[in-house]
Parts: C-alpha cells; structure tokens; sequence
C-alpha cells in the first residue's frame, strides 16, 4: 500500500535530532527533533521513521502554512503523537495562525492548543513531561528558522 511504496523516499528536512542551541537548553532532558515534511506523503514517512526510534511520548509542535494540506500531514502523525502544540510562523505572511493549526489538529484527531511561540511550546512539553520526545514539524520555512536559531 501507501506507506510500503513511501519506505525508500527521501524527503527534505528529514528527521533530525537536534542537539544545541536555546530550544535544546528550553527542552532539558526531553528530546528534540525537527523534520521539515508539510504534505500527507511526508506525514506517512514521518509516522514511520518515529516508529523505527525507541519508544517515548511523542509531542507535536507544528506550525503550516495556509497553502498545504494540515489534516492530510497531520493524520498519518495522529495515532502516535499524545498531543500538539500549535504555533505561528514567525515572519510568514502566508502562515496559519496558531488557532488554525490546532483546529485542524483536532480534526485529525489529536488533542492540541495553541502556544506563543516555539520556545514557550517547548518550555511547557518539557515541563509537563520530562522524558517526552518532541518533533517541531510541518513546514521547511519554520525548520530553516530553527536550524539558523539552534544550527
């Protein structure tokens, strides 16, 4: 089916764990991860590579823009991720809004709310769950920010 054909694809701003810089220090001893994938192909590839790593509470901080399918990446992402966080792209005109993001959320099937920007979204999974896995996802203009941010 779908994932089978999707397993050899390589796709941008794949997974990556970050390891320094000041989202890392706001994460303590949660891990943090970063993918730039934004369409439901990615999303599938997403669900699967996080399913290959050992098993933690996965936390969603996502933030899309208004042009992409948010339901169709975020479904695939839904049976493994506890909740997410939704935020703004910073500097985007074309972002959805935080609000928007977490409505879409929700209709895929995930618990989420919103939160005031990438570092608070970070501080507050990492408070309420210390052993979490957090992936900041959904679009490669949010992860080029982060990786100049926390390179």
């Amino acid at each position: 089916g779908c994932a089978a054909a999707m397993t050899g694809a390589v796709w941008p701003a794949r997974l990556q764990r970050l390891r320094h810089g000041p989202l890392v220090e706001a994460a303590g001893a949660a891990e943090l991860w970063l993918d730039g994938g934004h369409n439901p192909a990615a999303g599938i590839a997403l669900a699967e590579a996080l399913g290959r790593l050992r098993p933690r509470p996965l936390h969603l901080v996502c933030g899309m823009l208004n042009t992409k399918d948010v339901a169709g990446f975020l479904a695939p992402l839904a049976d493994c991720a506890e909740d997410l966080a939704g935020v703004d792209i910073p500097g985007e005109a074309a972002t959805l809004s935080a609000g928007q993001t977490v409505a879409a959320a929700e209709a895929a099937g995930l618990r989420a709310r919103p939160a005031a920007s990438l570092a608070a979204a970070v501080r507050e999974i990492a408070a309420a769950d210390p052993g979490a896995r957090i992936l900041i996802c959904g679009s490669l203009y949010l992860a080029g920010r982060v990786l100049r941010e926390n390179g």
